[in-house]
């Protein structure tokens, strides 16, 4: 399990922190709690912040919100590895974070679908996207480092089943 806080100053509402979890063998992302802004590192969490003044691991901009926002949508729509489940899943007490609504899709481009942003989103909303794009991209790398476990199995003469 990885846990991630999330921590997000300067959009519409109070600054906050949102606290959820991706569980790498199921692929699924928990969204469990919308809380008051904390500034410090939760033990065993990755933080993900707009906020440059305080310790992180990613650092979120206004460039990655496109980005953010496919990722939102690839695990909204996606399903679990049992192909049952949902990929995203948001509690009660962070239903609020839930950024569907203040997101609405604006046609299609050379480079894909736009997309156009309430101007009342929340620091909770934003950190539900940045949660959903580091989750993401988490996905991928472990994805690889399995790929390249794998080369490096064949490379030493085992055998690998596919």
């Amino acid at each position: 399990m990885i846990k991630i806080q999330a921590t997000f100053i300067g959009y519409g509402g109070r600054a906050c922190t949102l606290f959820s979890a991706i569980d790498p063998d199921s692929n699924v992302l928990v969204v469990s709690v919308e809380s008051d802004y904390r500034a410090d590192r939760m033990d065993g969490c990755i933080v993900i912040t707009n906020n440059p003044e305080i310790p992180y691991d990613s650092l979120f901009t206004d460039d990655d919100i496109k980005a953010s926002i496919s990722a939102f949508f690839a695990f909204k729509t996606g399903f679990a590895n049992d192909n049952k489940s949902q990929r995203l899943v948001f509690s009660e007490r962070a239903a609020r974070s839930n950024p569907e609504q203040s997101i609405e899709k604006d046609g299609m481009d050379a480079s894909g679908p736009r997309f156009r942003i309430s101007e009342g989103v929340t620091c909770g909303q934003i950190a539900a996207l940045a949660t959903c794009l580091h989750a993401s991209r988490s996905g991928t790398i472990e994805q690889t480092l399995n790929m390249f476990d794998a080369l490096n199995a064949l490379s030493r003469g085992e055998i690998i089943t596919i």
